[in-house]
């Protein structure tokens, strides 16, 4: 079964692809890494807006033409692209399914060629997954092998710093997944992808009320004047926030406050923004927040460093706070993911065992849970006060 048939499978969706025996199945699936390889590739030279803009099948002659020409009159100095490369690379993402192949040397897009287009965060997120969380997976083994299988890993002790460690850049080696892209320029990408994802699935507002949470009563609109309404620890450049304002136009700027301490974000027009690192700082500044929300946050931490976080919200709740958690839930559909925030960043997916396991080491409590197949689900808690 290839991946995209089992993702299909996964979602519900139908699929007339005939069930691979085993042998081609595997196959099938332990040979792709090298193929995720040029990934950046296809992106870092266009390949997919191309196929989109010409909309018509085009031989790798043509997008390498249409490209070349592209890099001339940016006028950069920029290496063109090879016939050759170009052939190669739109072939191994027909074979991802990326995009289309009408014959032998002609390609065409697809949906997914189209979507990455259109959506420009799931093209920055692909670069991400096959740049950094490729590169982690393939040391993740040597790492483990060199630690007599210490596990789990650190924040920043994982399998990519031990990539760089072991090809001699121990400045990089020392550094968190998130500082090594900042060394490296790569954050404003990463940002990038954060703003969308891979693809949306509506507004927060519009998410969490499908699952059946009261939102209305969560923000607690029209009451405690002079509190924080929601608190976004994490949250980029305020995607979520400003989705709740959309909803709550009554909710001032100052009532919504994003926390950062990305070196990449400065500035967050429409809301508020705060640095704040909860690893350097002592306690949460914000006391009594109605709502403190965590949106693929703490996926991103180890269990003790997830504890922590939660610690120190925990204490500056009021009675009537909330902690909002946004993860994916931990089943089939997510385990690539999974893996990704094992190796990446020492993290994981959780189960409802393991948050209710955390909230009771945090003085906190399960107060709404809502776990769904593909998808963001939602976990909420309050202080435990019994």
């Amino acid at each position: 079964m290839s991946l995209l048939t089992r993702i299909a499978s996964l979602l519900g969706l139908s699929s007339s692809a005939p069930i691979a025996p085993p042998g081609a199945a595997l196959a099938a699936t332990v040979t792709v890494p090298a193929s995720l390889g040029f990934v950046p590739v296809a992106i870092h030279f266009d390949l997919f807006d191309i196929l989109v803009t010409l909309g018509t099948s085009a031989t790798a002659e043509e997008v390498t033409t249409t490209c070349n020409a592209r890099i001339k009159a940016r006028d950069n100095n920029e290496p063109e692209l090879s016939t050759r490369l170009a052939s190669d690379t739109l072939y191994i993402m027909a074979g991802l399914g990326f995009v289309e192949r009408v014959d032998e040397d002609r390609f065409n897009a697809n949906a997914i060629t189209k979507h990455m287009v259109a959506m420009p965060s799931a093209q920055h997120g692909a670069l991400h997954f096959t740049t950094e969380g490729l590169m982690a997976g393939a040391f993740l083994m040597k790492k483990l092998q060199d630690t007599n299988f210490a596990y789990p890993f650190a924040d920043a002790d994982g399998p990519l710093q031990y990539a760089y460690q072991l090809m001699g850049q121990p400045e990089l080696a020392a550094r968190h997944t998130y500082s090594i892209m900042e060394t490296q320029g790569r954050m404003d990408s990463f940002n990038n992808f954060m703003v969308g994802k891979f693809l949306k699935f509506g507004t927060f507002p519009e998410r969490v009320k499908s699952m059946g949470y009261d939102l209305d009563s969560a923000l607690a609109v029209g009451r405690n004047p002079g509190s924080a309404a929601m608190v976004d620890i994490g949250g980029g450049r305020g995607e979520l926030l400003l989705e709740v304002q959309a909803v709550y136009p009554q909710l001032r700027a100052d009532e919504l406050i994003v926390q950062e301490f990305n070196a990449e974000i400065d500035s967050v027009p429409g809301v508020r923004l705060m640095e704040w690192n909860y690893k350097e700082s002592s306690e949460q500044p914000i006391r009594g927040a109605r709502v403190y929300s965590l949106q693929h946050i703490l996926h991103n931490l180890p269990d003790l460093d997830a504890v922590a976080l939660l610690q120190k919200i925990s204490k500056a709740m009021a009675p009537g706070s909330r902690i909002l958690i946004i993860e994916y839930a931990k089943n089939l559909t997510y385990t690539s993911l999974h893996a990704s925030m094992i190796a990446l960043y020492g993290g994981r997916e959780r189960s409802a065992a393991e948050w209710r396991q955390i909230a009771s080491l945090t003085g906190l409590k399960v107060t709404f849970e809502a776990y769904v197949r593909a998808g963001e689900s939602l976990v909420e808690m309050r202080r435990d006060i019994s």
